[in-house]
């Protein structure tokens, strides 16, 4: 079977993308399929990491976990020619009520109770949920252990991590997803092309991308467009040109500014002081729906929020006049 994680409460929407290969939901943003022999690869869109051919194994230690999972990839590493590297990871965990938000508070307040309303309140984290990550870590560095010990030659190819641009099929993923504490999903395999480009692995444990803290911004949105940077493997460079639809108050100007690029923020509201004063940055007051840049430019940037037909047809009329993309497709109403 192949294993696919998640965002917990998509899974429907991800059995949906899989509906060839009898999908069934293992967890909160956990989904099985068996595709045919044969079947092409699925681009999951709801699918942030894949475990090919996996395997449930059980044991209640963490040493006993480490022998079974052992016994799972053992052979696919040693017959692996290349680099491998190991991802433990638990389960993603339902999004809690109380994250912090940028949304205003009495809208963030009329959200969270929509929320309730559709899908009940939701369970507080267990002390096991808490738990499950330093037991992976535990079980991952037992593993590693006894492949020092039983398979010395190809434990020597082993990296703690690679680098997004050297990440492709000759590349060794093994895998470990924890479900419980005595209950993991265990694959190895090597990432696989997509019929239009990319790979079905991710180059992080459980597909997140890694995105840094930063207090400048004048709101976390700039997390959202960091990471489908590194999603895509490019982001704008030094004097570059970007044009930022409905950019107030300016955290995902900022995030293109610093890299040097040239950004037009169009917006009917003003941008943060600490965007407008930054270097490259021009505020443009208008419509980000009639908006005409006079030239083709590098980037389009847009975290607008309007109905999907909308956004869709944004990008349509985009793709001729940038050379790349982010727009954010928001599930409005």
């Amino acid at each position: 079977m192949d294993v696919h994680v998640g965002t917990p409460g998509f899974e429907a929407a991800l059995s949906s993308e899989l509906a060839d290969a009898a999908p069934r939901v293992l967890a909160p943003g956990v989904v099985a399929a068996s595709p045919r022999a044969g079947a092409p690869l699925v681009d999951a869109a709801f699918s942030r990491q894949t475990l090919p051919a996996a395997t449930e194994v059980t044991a209640e230690s963490v040493r006993a976990l480490a022998e079974a999972a052992y016994a799972a990839v053992e052979g696919a590493i040693d017959r692996w020619p290349g680099t491998f590297v190991v991802h433990a990871f638990p389960a993603p965990q339902p999004r809690d009520d109380d994250e912090p938000s940028a949304l205003p508070g009495a809208r963030l307040a009329h959200t969270r109770a929509r929320v309730t309303r559709r899908e009940g309140p939701r369970a507080a984290p267990t002390r096991e949920d808490a738990g499950l990550a330093g037991r992976a870590a535990l079980v991952a560095r037992e593993l590693l252990a006894l492949l020092g010990e039983r398979r010395k030659r190809a434990s020597r190819r082993y990296a703690s991590e690679i680098a997004p641009d050297a990440f492709g099929p000759d590349v060794l993923v093994a895998q470990l997803l924890f479900l419980a504490r005595a209950r993991v999903i265990v694959s190895a395999g090597a990432p696989r092309a997509l019929p239009r480009g990319g790979f079905d692995l991710a180059p992080w444990p459980a597909g997140v991308a890694p995105v840094a803290d930063d207090r400048t911004p004048p709101s976390r949105a700039y997390k959202k467009l960091e990471e489908a940077w590194q999603w895509m493997g490019a982001a704008p460079r030094a004097g570059e040109t970007c044009v930022d639809l409905g950019a107030a108050p300016g955290s995902w100007t900022f995030a293109a500014a610093r890299r040097g690029a040239r950004v037009y923020a169009l917006d009917r509201a003003p941008l943060a002081p600490v965007v407008a004063r930054m270097p490259g940055v021009t505020a443009v007051e208008g419509n980000a729906f009639t908006y005409e840049p006079p030239r083709p430019v590098d980037w389009l940037l847009s975290d607008i929020i309007c109905e999907p037909p909308r956004a869709i047809a944004l990008v349509e009329h985009w793709l001729p006049r940038a050379r790349d993309l982010v727009v954010t497709i928001k599930f409005k109403g």
